[in-house]
């Protein structure tokens, strides 16, 4: 065996695994795992913030004294704001353009890849987003228990 051949059998040994492990990273398997891990990072936002929301809303609706109906009409602007509003449009865009992707690409190995990289990029954005938003609902909700709301006043 020549030199030249000795090195061009270690490479191939060498990279063949990663060569091949690239080759797998962008099949189907690879798509469920991008949008499941998505999933699960919305999923533990959720869970972590709901249950500091609640709390704070419960604590600033003991501090304003509201009633039922009060609490459902003065919990509404924590939730629904342009802010809100906004990063639900842009996860709605991010999510559609996902299931838009060209599948046309999917015909070749650098086209999934591409489509694959494009999912995650998105997914990336709404998960963001989530948290983002979140984070912004949160602030309103520990300001306003900071400096209770004035009698009639809404945020």
């Amino acid at each position: 065996m020549t030199l030249k051949a000795l090195v061009t059998l270690i490479f191939v040994a060498a990279y063949a695994p990663a060569f091949a492990q690239q080759a797998q990273q962008c099949d189907a398997a690879a798509f469920r795992e991008a949008v499941a891990a998505a999933s699960a990072s919305i999923k533990a936002i959720h869970e972590k913030n709901s249950k500091i929301f609640q709390e704070d809303m419960q604590k600033l609706r003991a501090i304003n004294k509201w009633q039922d109906t009060e609490f459902v009409i003065h919990a509404t602007p924590f939730v629904q704001d342009e802010t809100t509003a906004t990063f639900d449009t842009v996860n709605q865009a991010l999510i559609s353009k996902v299931q838009t992707l060209d599948s046309a690409n999917a015909a070749t190995e650098s086209g999934r890849c591409a489509m694959l990289t494009e999912l995650k990029a998105s997914m990336e954005k709404v998960v963001a987003n989530t948290a983002a938003k979140w984070d912004h609902m949160l602030a309103k909700i520990e300001r306003a228990t900071a400096q209770p709301l004035q009698a009639g006043f809404a945020q």
